[in-house]
This record gives structure tokens, C-alpha cells and sequence, in this order.
């Protein structure tokens, strides 16, 4: 699922930088700003995705880490 919005996203983000020079020379330099601020907020949620996309995966490796260390010690 947050891979499937990622890519809708970063998709969504790209869409709305190359809006934003034919939107500013038809509507004005508001309405230009006004799609560049989408474009953020796009780029912000594809890395608020990314971020919870990756934190099971790095507390997997830790654990995984967690029980080397603690075998060798067994040993």
C-alpha cells in the first residue's frame, strides 16, 4: 500500500512542477505558486510514505543484529 502511494505521489508531484511555468504564464504568478506549493506537499507525503515504508524493515535488521550479538555471547 505505501509503496502503491509513493509512486501516486511522486507521480502527483512531478505532474504539478511541470504545470507550474504553462499554469504561471496563463493564470498569473499566484496561481504558479500555488501548484509549486502542491508540488511540495506531494514530495512531503511521498517521503512521509517512504519513512513509514522503511521503519519495519530497519527494526527487522536491528532485531536480526539484536540476536547475532546475543548468540555470540552465548558462545
Amino acid at each position: 500500500m505505501m509503496k502503491t502511494l509513493r509512486i501516486l505521489f511522486t507521480i502527483l508531484s512531478a505532474l504539478c512542477v511541470a504545470a507550474v511555468i504553462p499554469i504561471g504564464s496563463l493564470f498569473g504568478f499566484y496561481w504558479a505558486l500555488v501548484v509549486a506549493g502542491g508540488a511540495l506537499l506531494f514530495f512531503g507525503l511521498m517521503l512521509a510514505c517512504k519513512r513509514a515504508q522503511e521503519a519495519p524493515d530497519e527494526a527487522k535488521k536491528e532485531d536480526e543484529a539484536l540476536k547475532k550479538q546475543f548468540d555470540n555471547l552465548k558462545e
